[in-house]
Order: C-alpha cells, then sequence, then structure tokens
C-alpha cells in the first residue's frame, strides 16, 4: 500500500519503485499510476494510458461470465453501490437479493443489466440459453476480489478483464468466490 495511510495488514511505502503493477480503484486510480509510472489494474470502464487491465469490476466479471456462455442473452449485477435509474425490466437473483428492477447499462460497449441490491449482497448472473451462471457474496468481497483478479490477465497490452475470462474467472475462483449454475 502506498502511504500515508496506516495498515494492519499491509506494508505501507512511500512510492511504488519496484513495482510491477498498481491495482486500483475509483476515478483517481488512472492519475495516481500515471504519477507512480506503473501500470494499473482497475474497475474503471474504458480504457486509457498507463491502464493495464480495465472493467476489473462486478460487471466486467458477469461480462467474463457470459463469454463463456455459447449464447448470453441476459448480463446483470445487483451490487449495493449501483445507482438507481430509469428501470428498463425486471430481473431474478439468488436470494437474498430475489427480483429486481434493472437498468440498461454498458461496460466497454458491452450491455449489462444494472441494480441496486436491496442489502449487503451483490450477484453477477450470466444466462446463456442452456444454462444461468451466478456468483453471489458480499458486495465488497465481491468487488475486490474482481479487481484483485484482474492481475491475473495483465499481460503489457492494456484489455478488459472479459478479453481473457479463463484466468480471470479462474483466479476469481481461486480467491474465494464460488459460481454456481443451473439448467
Amino acid at each position: 500500500m502506498i502511504g500515508p495511510a496506516k495498515s494492519k495488514s499491509f506494508d505501507v511505502v512511500d512510492s511504488a519503485d519496484g513495482c510491477d503493477l498498481l491495482v486500483g480503484s475509483g476515478p483517481t486510480a488512472p492519475a495516481a499510476a500515471a504519477r507512480h509510472h506503473v501500470p494499473l489494474i482497475w474497475d474503471g470502464e474504458a480504457p486509457g494510458d498507463g491502464i493495464a487491465v480495465w472493467g476489473a469490476s462486478p460487471a466486467g466479471l458477469a461480462l467474463a461470465m457470459a463469454t463463456r456462455e455459447a449464447d448470453p442473452h441476459l448480463v446483470a449485477v445487483a451490487h449495493p453501490d449501483i445507482e438507481v435509474g430509469p428501470a428498463t425490466r425486471t430481473t431474478r437473483f439468488p436470494d437474498p437479493i430475489g427480483r429486481l428492477e434493472t437498468r440498461d447499462g454498458l461496460l466497454g460497449g458491452m450491455p449489462v443489466a444494472l441494480a441496486r441490491s436491496p442489502n449487503e449482497f451483490a450477484a453477477c448472473l450470466a444466462t446463456g440459453v442452456k444454462r444461468r451462471v451466478t456468483v453471489l457474496d458480499h458486495g465488497a468481497f465481491l468487488s475486490g476480489v474482481a479487481l484483485g483478479a484482474g492481475v491475473a490477465v495483465a499481460n503489457g497490452t492494456g484489455r478488459p478483464v472479459w478479453e481473457s475470462a479463463l484466468p480471470y474467472l479462474e483466479a476469481a475462483t481461486e480467491m474465494g468466490l464460488i459460481m454456481a449454475e443451473s439448467n
């Protein structure tokens, strides 16, 4: 962790010297990574200078799940941090989230149905012709794993996580996310 923060769990350093990658969240992360001259793993919605991997978020995770389906027809995310917007459909997420009004969103030009979770849980959903794949976990944990798993797909060229879906999803499950499928 780059200081001046204090942490009981991580070493706090003054600079990114010797770091191969930075993992950052939010709109200020690209500028911070640029100041340190280190490529960024980012949860942001678009590529940019110095960004090694982008879309490392619950929506990016859902898109990665959808790339593994033969004919995905719904990619959706419910998360407590998603802003409420005009509803375009109703989507059924696993309990304890349930049925929610979703709004249409885009991540990297790819459609994603977005909903605000009514509690602290989050879910990623990819529905294809033959099956439905879901991840359900605490919202903050799911977001952290989705971001951290982006490190697994950094290769020196800027790319979204779903372009390397299998290694990204493998890293996310190794970090503790569990995917369930139903027919």
